[in-house]
């Protein structure tokens, strides 16, 4: 009788440990539509180009080239994705100075840019100064059509602390 009810209390727990990792994993996964990376998604008005796009568009407008190194396999790229780029007052200031551009090296596309062609990796090398190991990796290039300074800001960051970075990039603008 007494292993009956410890029995039944286990399978009790353990289904309840089950039936939240489902809620939780499905509510996560839910936050995640629509991201579709090389589509260029749209989130709540924050606009993302391809690179040769992007690259024009912030020559030609005057503003701060972003570029947003992810894989599909990384963890954290999502969670900035989620939190850091839909994030109300980071889409305001992004929109306001900045065009941003989603770049993941492992996919087949190729890139033309500087007069060459270039496989994604490459790409991420040269626009990272040879920095880039690891992902998300934020790439800054403030003066696209006047000079090759960019800066690079390896790893997820929360909302604040990117806001706060967002205001550097931009005062890096001549």
């Amino acid at each position: 009788m007494k292993k009956t009810v410890i029995i039944a209390g286990m399978i009790a727990i353990v289904g309840s440990v089950f039936a939240l990792t489902t809620q939780n994993n499905n509510s996560l996964n839910s936050g995640d539509k629509g991201l579709a990376h090389q589509s260029a998604p749209q989130e709540e008005g924050l606009k993302w180009y391809s690179f040769e796009e992007g690259y024009a568009k912030a020559v030609s407008e005057g503003k701060v080239l972003l570029i947003d190194a992810y894989t599909d396999w990384c963890g954290w790229c999502k969670v900035m994705d989620r939190k850091t780029y839909a994030d109300p007052a980071v889409i305001a200031k992004l929109n306001e100075s900045f065009v941003c551009v989603k770049l993941n090296p492992e996919t087949a596309a190729v890139y033309k840019f500087n007069d060459k062609t270039w496989q994604g990796s490459e790409l991420l090398q040269f626009l990272g100064n040879g920095s880039v190991t690891g992902f998300p990796t934020t790439i800054f290039w403030p003066n696209p059509s006047s000079d090759n300074n960019r800066y690079v800001q390896p790893g997820y960051l929360p909302p604040n602390d990117f806001s706060n970075l967002l205001d550097m990039a931009k005062g890096k603008k001549s």
